[in-house]
């Protein structure tokens, strides 16, 4: 095979893996703590009533592959740090006015929210872990400020 071939059969495997259905959801666990945002005024009300909470919100999209294998992740991450933040998906298809305020440039991107101002982002999938030094950080009534001096030390 030549090199063209090559990278010919790479771009099929990559858009095959990317593109997905578009009508077939994102796999969601049923006993999950986190919430699917539904409208833009429910993301305003969210940020309006959270204060000194920590929000951590996963901008997703069904058709995306990165997207379903953080899912199970991002669930997991819901139900054992419930205490410390709150969880919420956001599907940027439905929402793309909200995935532009975030400046969203790729999914999945997690965004970690603490009274109205990003404090953290995450793109792609990354390990449970680096959620969770975020969460452990800035979670509970944690100020901004402690929150910001525990990631730049990291």
């Amino acid at each position: 095979m030549n090199k063209h071939t090559i990278l010919f059969l790479g771009i099929i495997l990559i858009s095959a893996l990317s593109c997905g259905k578009k009508s077939e959801p994102s796999p969601k666990s049923e006993d999950s703590n986190a919430v699917a945002i539904g409208s833009s005024d429910e993301f305003t009300k969210i940020l309006e009533s959270s204060r000194n909470k920590l929000l951590v919100f996963d901008l997703y999209a069904d058709w995306c592959v990165p997207c379903r294998i953080l899912s199970p992740i991002f669930n997991e991450l819901a139900k054992i740090h419930n205490d410390k933040a709150l969880f919420y998906r956001i599907d940027v298809d439905r929402h793309p006015d909200i995935a532009q305020a975030f400046g969203t440039r790729g999914i999945p991107y997690v965004v970690f929210v603490k009274n109205k101002e990003p404090v953290y982002a995450l793109t792609g999938v990354n390990s449970k872990e680096s959620y969770e030094r975020v969460i452990l950080a800035c979670g509970s009534e944690i100020p901004v400020s402690e929150c910001r001096e525990k990631l730049a030390a990291q």
